[in-house]
Parts: structure tokens; sequence; C-alpha cells
């Protein structure tokens, strides 16, 4: 994420990532919770895309936080 938010796009990744974290938390997406005995806990990444219209041209940031393995 470091390398996104340095490049030159970085301010509008940064700004979608900071949408998505708000839209989590607005939906009650997810929240903390004790992790069980002998359990690990789920790992998770951020993915980052730029939408382009037909011509190629940047439309949109867009940001989505997912799950990396599995429980």
């Amino acid at each position: 994420m470091k390398e996104a938010v340095d490049s030159e796009d970085g301010k509008l990744l940064k700004e979608a990532m900071v949408d998505e974290m708000a839209s989590l938390h607005k939906n009650e997406a997810w929240g903390l919770v004790e992790l069980p005995a002998r359990r690990k806990p789920i790992g998770r990444k951020c993915v980052l895309k730029k939408k382009k219209n037909a011509k190629g041209k940047v439309e949109k940031y867009k940001a989505r936080m997912v799950a990396k393995g599995y429980s």
C-alpha cells in the first residue's frame, strides 16, 4: 500500500481507501471480537483499482478490503 500511496495517483488512491473503510464501518460489515483459543486471525489486504472508460481515461479509483486465506 505504501507504494500506491507514494505514487503520482497516491492522493486519490488514499481517498478511495478511506471511503472503503468508512463504508465498511457504516454498514457494520465487521467488528472486533475475542479470538478463540488456538486460532489464528484471518489476514486481509486492500485491492486497489483504476476504473477506466472506453477511451482508456481513468474515471474512478476504487479500493476493496478483502480477506486473505480461509477460516
